[in-house]
């Protein structure tokens, strides 16, 4: 289900004949986030280009233009080596497909990307509308394909942690994160306990039992109405060869309304509590936390998207309501809304 890469559902504009430009995810949501000065907004988003020509052509430059009704403009244009160094590091990231690096060309077919473009500005500086131009050289011809998004406030997910308990944050949506291989996994999160040790396992750490988050409940973030639940994908043995042909293992996908689906996973065979159509309320118990799919120790992984298969969905932000974290003070801080920093201790 999950194989699906940021560059897949390229869209090409009428205008462009040699060269496609794409900007993913479909929807670009601005997040609203504190600021240590003032209210901050966060754009997050893809540039993809794509070779449509039947040879080879050269990218000159990318350019970018946040507008807005205000006459604001925020820009940013890429060049010669910095550009030639964002491309390497999306394949480094496996943001997209492997194509020669340390180069500018292009051959028929292939792609290339500026990935996991963050914004952050004081609140009402991004606008309405994100303007991408790239130039290109083919047959000894300087052209443009240019293209353009419109910038989505739509509102964001919130609502309780998945748990109960303290548990550490060990990935969420920073510029390295993982998860950002797949559109549905833009904005997700992995969770696991630590001990008194120091450690997410204790013995010898070889068996799914020593771990401390295992068999510990999945709480429903939201209301909602059950879509769909996976309970037969066995686990793997910590560290051993992981799952791919059934990534999420079992899962349970919940409707949470107004276009958002929670996204549960790597949980353990068998524990679901819930069936396909269940009406569940924030805080109810939907399976245990296993070592199920692409995952090489027990831990729960959540994300919420913007369509009920990840296959064809983008991710949506997600914020936490009244939670509390512990990592750099004596007692625990509350917090109403915000999203969980990876190495933050956190608990409902």
């Amino acid at each position: 289900m999950f194989i699906l890469l940021l560059v897949l559902a390229l869209a090409v504009p009428a205008a462009a004949q040699e060269v496609g430009v794409a900007v993913r995810p479909e929807t670009i949501y601005i997040e609203n986030a504190g600021g240590d000065i003032g209210p901050v907004e966060r754009a997050f988003f893809h540039i993809v280009i794509e070779n449509k020509s039947a040879g080879p052509v050269d990218i000159l430059w990318v350019r970018f233009d946040i507008v807005n009704s205000a006459g604001i403009v925020i820009s940013g244009q890429y060049s010669g080596q910095a550009l030639m160094a964002l491309f390497d590091s999306a394949i480094d990231r496996k943001r997209i497909e492997p194509t020669t690096k340390k180069t500018l060309t292009l051959k028929p077919a292939e792609r290339k990307a500026i990935s996991d473009i963050f914004i952050n500005l004081p609140a009402g500086f991004i606008g309405e509308q994100l303007l991408v131009d790239v130039e290109y050289k083919a047959n000894g011809k300087e052209t443009q394909s240019k293209t353009d998004t419109p910038l989505s406030r739509m509102e964001g997910f919130s609502g309780r942690l998945p748990f109960d308990g303290i548990w550490y944050v060990s990935a969420e949506h920073s510029y390295l994160d993982p998860h950002k291989r797949f559109l549905a996994e833009a904005f997700a999160y992995d969770f696991v306990q630590i001990g008194e040790n120091g450690k997410s396992f204790q013995r010898d750490g070889r068996s799914n039992a020593d771990y401390y988050a295992y068999g510990k409940k999945v709480l429903a973030a939201k209301d909602g109405t059950v879509l769909s639940v996976r309970s037969d994908v066995m686990e793997n043995m910590p560290g051993e060869t992981v799952n791919t042909a059934a990534p999420g293992g079992n899962v349970v996908i919940i409707d949470h309304g107004n276009g958002q689906y929670g996204y549960y996973a790597h949980l353990k065979p068998s524990s679901s509590t819930v069936k396909v159509g269940a009406r569940v309320k924030a805080g109810d118990p939907i399976g245990e936390v296993g070592n199920s799919g692409d995952s090489t120790e027990p831990h729960l992984h959540f994300h919420v998207m913007n369509k009920p298969d990840p296959a064809d969905a983008d991710g949506i932000p997600v914020g936490f309501e009244n939670w509390k974290s512990q990592s750099y003070s004596h007692l625990p801080s509350a917090r109403e809304l915000g999203i969980l920093p990876r190495g933050e201790f956190v608990q409902p």
